[in-house]
């Protein structure tokens, strides 16, 4: 599967459209596949950050499937079924891999004209520039203090390497 990977900046034109960078484009399409089905995204707003997330369709495909494992009559059901499907949305991509941000994200996300992209593996965050930078340094804190959780996953350091 392809990654979302990077940081990277934009700016939403006089139109209200971002360009998704050319690197989430290629991760959606390898994501595609074969498929005939025009490139997209599906977004939706974070429930746990002020901030956009969303991937390809191997995301909403990967979210739905959970879903369904849920009891549809349960409240988790309802529950997730609403904040990862009620508030999304499928963005199709214009010609020059351009789309338009629903007003109800952007405000969510506190975006106004500038904004970053954040590859995140399976999918990817849309922040403002300025919540990023603040929750990438807290984000680093704790990556440094909890990076033997990586070893005590994997079973050992990365490509078999002895120590």
């Amino acid at each position: 599967m392809s990654m979302f990977m990077s940081t990277i900046e934009g700016k939403i034109d006089a139109k209200g459209r971002v360009s998704v960078p050319a690197v989430f484009r290629s991760a959606i399409i390898a994501q595609n596949g074969a498929s005939s089905e025009t490139p997209s995204i599906f977004i939706y707003p974070s429930f746990t950050e002020a901030t956009i997330e969303g991937g390809g369709p191997a995301l909403s495909r990967a979210y739905n499937e959970m879903v369904d494992k849920l009891d549809p009559f349960s409240e988790e059901y309802e529950a997730m079924a609403s904040v990862l499907f009620g508030d999304s949305y499928t963005l199709s991509f214009d010609a020059e891999g351009r789309v338009s941000l629903p007003e109800a994200l952007l405000h969510h996300a506190n975006i106004e004209k500038a904004l970053c992209f954040v590859g995140m593996g399976s999918k990817f965050r849309i922040w403002n520039p300025d919540a990023y930078a603040a929750h990438r340094a807290n984000a680093r804190a704790k990556a440094l203090e909890n990076r033997a959780l990586l070893k005590s996953l994997s079973g050992g350091p990365p490509g078999g390497a002895a120590q």
